[in-house]
């Protein structure tokens, strides 16, 4: 049983290392001014804002920002209820928590494809693709979303699937501006699910620690 127990231990220490953001910073520029919807943004599972103003002036390669620091938290360590406000949106998709690092602006807006009159937008990044499980953050000039504020900005987790892809489409082009990825990364299991294979690799290691011995027998 205590070998056991090391070797739950010692798997459990090769976990990816969450962001050392362990304990967000202060406030965001601006705070919430209206709810955000998850769903603006096209395959998105959860956002956080909108918060008031422009949050996005970095250039890509900076270190993330304190205040952004604290709403890229709250999207990604929320609950998965979608009733509450924690994050201020999610769907049924949203399973936190995703340990991606945001600690660098990773990419910022290139160009733009798509109408501003209210249809389908794509905003085009530059730098590397990225896949799976996207933070995304985007500004608009005017209100795209429910609510009446201007000058609004707020942060998606976006599941783009496996394929790598430059391109992060909004439902509506009205207002699009200054827009930045933070990080990207593949779904986390639960810790439910990391136990269960943990015992699952003991199971194994026990069965055939059982098989070798008959044989140990015959040799000697």
């Amino acid at each position: 049983m205590k070998k056991l127990l090391m070797a739950a231990v010692a798997a459990a220490a090769m976990l990816p290392a969450s962001p050392a953001f362990a304990d967000p910073p202060g406030g965001v520029s601006g705070g919430i001014v209206d709810p955000c919807t998850a769903l603006y943004v096209t395959n998105a599972v959860a956002c956080q804002g909108y918060y008031g103003g422009n949050l996005f002036n970095d250039a890509a390669g900076a270190n993330t920002p304190a205040d952004i620091q604290t709403a890229i938290f709250a999207l990604l360590n929320g609950t998965a209820n979608t009733g509450d406000t924690s994050p201020t949106n999610n769907t049924a998709d949203y399973n936190p928590p995703y340990l991606i690092d945001y600690s660098k602006v990773l990419n910022v807006i290139t160009s733009s494809s798509g109408n501003v009159d209210g249809s389908a937008f794509n905003y085009v990044f530059s730098g590397p693709s990225f896949s799976n499980y996207v933070i995304f953050g985007a500004h608009f000039g005017t209100q795209p979303d429910a609510g009446t504020e201007n000058s609004i900005s707020a942060f998606w987790l976006v599941n783009v699937g496996s394929t790598p892809t430059n391109t992060i489409t909004i439902t509506n082009g009205k207002g699009v501006s200054n827009a930045a990825i933070y990080g990207y990364g593949a779904a986390v299991p639960e810790p439910a699910t990391w136990a269960m294979m943990l015992l699952g690799f003991a199971g194994i290691g026990v069965s055939m620690r059982r098989r070798r011995r008959p044989a140990l027998a015959q040799v000697a």
